[in-house]
């Protein structure tokens, strides 16, 4: 599987006890990036750093993940975000950021539209997410659609994940905008129930009009329930959720990651939710969204 992300990684402090905090690098789409490329894939990540040592630092941090830092931008004038998380007993986290001026924001404004193209387009599959999204401006979301119509036009397989940070927009009628849109030249589309809450929706089926025999959205409900809208049809499956969980950041990440590794691999559907599952409950475990290699055991997440 070939498969290339796009977002923002940042500088993560994670809250080890109540005064000391762990520094690492961490992001949605490249916490997806590196569980991918730890299951097995051939994984590139694509954004835009600044030229300072801590953005060095995170590119180093991403190439030892072995994944592929080639299609990174490098913005001479800017640096890359930062973000705090502190849990609370439940291992339910709060986010507090610094990042309104990172150079990934710039990414669209600075890169070649053909250029990035031509390199894209040698990988089979393109990840993104609504944090993605949130992050650009309205000109540069343009690029990017543009950038995804071209790609599935050749064959590219389309994957989003809403991951719905709304205080990152405008507003939220611009938020529902832009996950619709780019919701529809998507293959496959994670959802939550969080997502939804915060984009103001009360039902999933608000998306399964643009449900075809060739999309598949994977709709995961609170306390282990999780829906697949698959050939216009509803899969329901429920999972076991970890009583005790110390950190629940990256979960989401490391879930989607494996799920479409091995459904890539032509495995069942119910067979890649339990996969993903397992891997999501071992990051649970652990604090910050990168649990270490040593705890990260392949052969339970891919059969």
């Amino acid at each position: 599987m070939r498969i290339c992300s796009i977002g923002e990684c940042m500088i993560e402090l994670s809250n080890i006890n109540e005064n000391t905090f762990k520094l690492s690098y961490a992001g949605d789409t490249a916490n997806s990036a590196i569980y991918l490329s730890r299951l097995g894939a051939k994984s590139s990540y694509i954004t835009s750093v600044g030229n300072d040592l801590l953005s060095k630092k995170m590119v180093n941090f991403l190439k030892q993940e072995k994944v592929k830092t080639d299609n990174i931008h490098y913005n001479q004038n800017k640096t890359i975000g930062l973000y705090v998380i502190k849990n609370n007993s439940k291992g339910e986290r709060n986010f507090f950021y610094w990042r309104s001026d990172s150079a990934a924001k710039s990414l669209f404004e600075k890169v070649n539209l053909n250029v990035l193209f031509n390199k894209v387009s040698k990988y089979e599959a393109i990840y993104f997410s609504g944090i993605t999204l949130s992050i650009y401006n309205q000109k540069s979301i343009n690029k990017f659609y543009k950038l995804l119509s071209l790609l599935k036009k050749s064959g590219i397989k389309i994957y989003f994940d809403f991951n719905i940070r709304i205080k990152n927009w405008s507003n939220k009628k611009n938020a529902q905008q832009s996950i619709i849109r780019f919701s529809q030249i998507s293959d496959i589309i994670f959802i939550t129930t969080e997502d939804l809450k915060n984009l103001g929706l009360r039902k999933s089926q608000y998306f399964t009009p643009i449900n075809t025999k060739n999309k598949i959205i994977v709709f995961r409900l609170r306390n282990g329930n999780v829906n697949i809208y698959n050939k216009n049809k509803i899969e329901k499956y429920k999972f076991y959720l970890n009583k005790n969980v110390k950190d629940t950041t990256g979960c989401g990440d490391a879930f989607n990651a494996c799920f479409l590794f091995n459904y890539f691999k032509n495995k069942k559907i119910e067979e890649c939710l339990k996969l993903a599952h397992n891997l999501g409950k071992t990051v649970a475990n652990f604090k910050g969204a990168i649990i270490h290699k040593d705890y990260f055991k392949v052969k339970n997440y891919v059969k």
